[in-house]
């Protein structure tokens, strides 16, 4: 009889016991009690619901938004060294060049590349991040994490140089550990206030594609190869060079996706429903140009 009861006493007990200990793990986010997208999204059409629903996402997404950023300055700190030792010469604004690096600044390489440095990414105030063109963080820190894996920064004329300025194994590891947690989250954040942002329709669908795949280099003001404004999607679609109406698939930005020449990172190169999506989106313009 006492064995019977122990059996089913022991589990409740373990719970019990599992529920006061503390959360572990590099992010000690979780979802909030509150679902807004479920318990507060009006079932009927009412404007004042409606706004009061959004304005909640809106606190909702900042709140979320501020811890992260938290987590990601605190999780930082194991690796500054390393980051300011290997990344800072060329990515942290408050860095002043040695002064070969400052003579004929118009033609110096080293100015040069300090300069293309900080407009990709500068962590001067660890995080956020910053870059030209005000890319999304989540775009930052995937291509912080494609640098790493691939090994194409520090630039190697410049650890030619400076050898010990390579990343070793262990950095490689170390910076990884911070990076990967917080690209989880960020995903997590962006698919859970996606409506703040992107709307349920093509266009909406497109727009987020470009801002996750496309923007860093081709947007907000960024013009890398000089293609440029690809966040304005009404002007986009007028572009012949790059857009073919009369045959989607033989437009430049379907084909060179298509081949995987762009994006560059082969990790966030479009998969066969983005490419779908792409042509849909075309379609859908040539079709609103023949009415």
């Amino acid at each position: 009889m006492i064995e019977s009861v122990m059996l089913v006493l022991l589990p409740l007990i373990l719970l019990t016991l599992q529920s006061c200990l503390p959360q572990t793990g590099p992010l000690l986010f979780r979802e909030k009690a509150l679902n807004f997208q479920e318990t507060l999204k009006p079932q009927e059409e009412d404007d004042g619901k409606y706004e009061e629903y959004f304005r909640k996402l809106r606190e909702g997404y900042q709140e979320d938004l501020e811890n992260l950023s938290i987590e990601a300055r605190s999780s930082f700190q194991p690796i500054k060294k390393i980051i300011k030792r290997k990344c800072y010469d060329c990515h942290d604004s408050r860095e002043k060049l040695p002064i070969y690096g400052r003579v004929f600044p118009r033609i110096n390489p080293v100015k040069k590349h300090q300069t293309e440095g900080l407009a990709a990414l500068d962590m001067a105030k660890t995080y956020p991040l910053k870059a030209k063109g005000n890319p999304p963080q989540l775009t930052l820190l995937k291509a912080i994490k494609a640098a790493v894996l691939d090994k194409t920064m520090p630039l190697k004329s410049y650890t030619i140089v400076y050898p010990f300025k390579r990343i070793s194994k262990k950095d490689q590891r170390d910076i990884l550990a911070w990076v990967n947690p917080l690209i989880q989250e960020h995903e997590r954040i962006e698919e859970k206030y996606q409506e703040l942002f992107f709307q349920d329709t093509l266009t909406g669908k497109v727009q987020r594609l470009f801002s996750q795949k496309c923007l860093r280099c081709h947007g907000n003001g960024n013009n890398r190869g000089n293609f440029g404004d690809m966040e304005k999607l009404e002007e986009l679609i007028k572009k012949k060079k790059y857009i073919d109406l009369q045959k989607p698939t033989d437009s430049l930005i379907y084909k060179v996706s298509l081949s995987g020449e762009m994006p560059t990172d082969p990790r966030e190169r479009l998969n066969e429903e983005e490419l779908q999506l792409m042509l849909e989106w075309i379609e859908e313009a040539r079709e609103a140009t023949s009415l």
